[in-house]
């Protein structure tokens, strides 16, 4: 890069060539698949917000520079380059991506040289388009668009219109962008038939374009393994008939898929596009659900709701519904076996730990028994079996469940042993897992004492510190303390750290996440009021705002919906 404003060359990259590279070389990973829950739909999220800036934007200040290096460098600009590829094609963007590193290896560059290096293998397959115009709409304009799709009136037709996705369909935001917040869209689909990989393109300045299906087909599904940087809105006759494909578990949706559409139409339904009741119908197909890449998505959907609903009167029928759901696939874990296959060691893992959390009572009881005995034989000869060989993953993913699910209930005596562990480890690893066994506890005292001790900069690393005031936060128990300590402690924050850290400027938007009330509003602004300078926070402050105003607007439209469907849903 020529300057800081095209760190997304360096950055974007690096993300996305380490997931492809890690994927060639063990391909049984599904690396790009766990892509999707990693990189592409955290930074849906935060994109679809007025807090969002595009991937190349002016940066002239320290401050600036800093806060550049963020989730929109990173993340966005791996998955525009994972589109780039889907569309230009594995072959062809290796060969421009190979010319480009050849030309300019020991320079520096700006976005267009990379794309004039993957023109001439483009332009093979699209002659008539131009590639760094097609780019242009999703590097220079922040944001990105949603595919409206609707049966048009000849049979078996759809037409597809887009228009910009916001997670506050009522935001006003200036016309500020010269392709007026549309895209060059590649567009690829399935039926229950074939699958077309073909790309069409859904222009800038197109009103919409028109798909045609088979006359058998019975639905329709755009973006295929979610290649492509937006989502899909379709009518409701469309979004059941796609309900009833996932419950049939047909073969034509891919993990990959079956994670996009749960995540899409969450956010629609947030989004007041699609009613709660279509969102909440899809995860009835859970039951049948086997692979992890829809269940990582699935567990974040639920701990969204979950942060939502936990004051209402609604929260347990939610804890009773997720439960049903989780148990055929727990039904199938074996908490003991070691030298699983990774992806298979992964998906255990993940579904250990929605069960302990959402209090599978035979899975809380098991995680409790582990961490139990392996505090109380930690150091001893009779060190209990989860502890024996930290070189199988196993052995680590199982105790990051028990941990931090025995740690919830733990007294103080409990945490103290942890704490003594804690300080004698030397494993970068099991230092991770320790911290965030030490913030899962309830009890407000426990954790007051850790934060206190936290800032002693010879019990935790400084570098260390803001990730445990993150991990305190997010603990249902800890959310006030934590605020409470960063308002007070600001002025010893900054010393710390300075205003030009990311670190800390990231820390408000993440402590201040389940913020959701007029109350919570207030002291934020206030507290940004007495502390005006943000330095490379700026973005941080405006998002967490931001954030906490969704929040409050998420109650008034959808709580009444949402609790009507749970509470009629959760036995069946």
């Amino acid at each position: 890069m020529k300057w800081w404003d095209e760190v997304w060359l360096n950055e974007g990259f690096a993300s996305y060539m380490q997931a492809k590279a890690l994927e060639a070389i063990e391909p049984s990973w599904k690396v790009l698949d766990s892509f999707l829950t990693k990189v592409l739909h955290p930074v849906l999220s935060i994109d679809a917000k007025l807090s969002s800036h595009p991937i190349v934007q002016t940066v002239a200040t320290p401050d600036q520079i800093t806060s550049i290096f963020d989730s929109i460098s990173y993340n966005k600009g791996a998955s525009i380059l994972r589109m780039l590829e889907g569309f230009i094609g594995p072959e062809n963007f290796r060969h421009g991506v190979s010319d480009y590193l050849k030309k300019y290896e020991f320079g520096n560059t700006v976005t267009q040289e990379l794309l004039s290096s993957l023109e001439p293998y483009f332009k093979k397959d699209f002659p008539d388009l131009n590639l760094t115009y097609i780019m242009d709409t999703w590097t220079l304009q922040m944001g990105y668009p949603v595919l409206n799709v609707k049966r048009g009136d000849e049979p078996k037709s759809f037409i597809v219109s887009q228009s910009r996705f916001l997670i506050d369909p009522d935001a006003v935001y200036p016309n500020d962008s010269k392709f007026n917040y549309k895209w060059f869209v590649p567009i690829t689909f399935k039926t229950d038939s074939a699958t077309k990989n073909e790309v069409i393109w859904l222009a800038d300045t197109a009103q919409d374009v028109t798909l045609k299906i088979n006359a058998d087909d019975k639905w329709l599904k755009i973006n295929n393994n979610q290649v492509g940087y937006y989502r899909v809105n379709y009518d409701e006759s469309t979004w059941q008939a796609l309900i009833e494909a996932l419950k049939s578990k047909s073969n034509q949706l891919s993990g990959a898929d079956r994670s996009q559409l749960l995540d899409d139409v969450f956010a629609l339904a947030e989004a007041r596009a699609v009613p709660y009741s279509i969102a909440l119908d899809l995860t009835t197909y859970l039951l049948v659900e086997n692979e992890l890449t829809p269940w990582q998505t699935a567990g974040n959907v639920f701990f969204g709701l979950e942060d939502r609903l936990q004051y209402s009167l609604v929260y347990d029928n939610l804890m009773k519904y997720i439960q049903r759901l989780i148990r055929p696939i727990y039904a199938k874990q074996n908490w003991d076996a070691v030298n699983l296959p990774i992806i298979d060691s992964l998906l255990r893992t993940r579904i250990l730990s929605l069960a302990v959390h959402y209090q599978v009572p035979e899975a809380v009881e098991k995680a409790k028994s582990m961490f139990y005995q392996w505090l109380n034989t930690h150091g001893t000869p009779e060190n209990a079996p989860i502890h024996q060989d930290l070189r199988e993953m196993i052995y680590y993913n199982v105790k990051a469940v028990a941990l931090f699910v025995g740690m919830k209930s733990a007294s103080m005596a409990d945490w103290d042993k942890l704490w003594v562990i804690y300080k004698k480890e030397e494993d970068v690893q099991e230092l991770l897992k320790l911290r965030k066994a030490l913030a899962a506890p309830r009890d407000t005292t426990i954790l007051r004492k850790f934060l206190l001790m936290a800032w002693d900069e010879a019990n935790i690393r400084s570098q260390d510190y803001l990730t445990v005031v993150v991990q305190i936060s997010a603990n249902p128990s800890g959310a006030a303390l934590v605020w409470d300590d960063v308002r007070a402690r600001w002025p010893q924050l900054v010393q710390r750290f300075t205003l030009n850290s990311r670190y800390l400027g990231n820390i408000i938007p993440a402590i201040t996440a389940s913020f959701n009330t007029d109350l919570k509003l207030k002291e934020m602004e206030s507290f940004f009021g007495l502390y005006p300078e943000a330095g490379a926070g700026e973005t941080g402050r405006r998002r967490a705002l931001e954030n906490c105003k969704n929040n409050i607007r998420w109650s008034t439209y959808h709580l009444k919906q949402v609790t009507t469907w749970i509470n009629a849903n959760y036995q069946s």
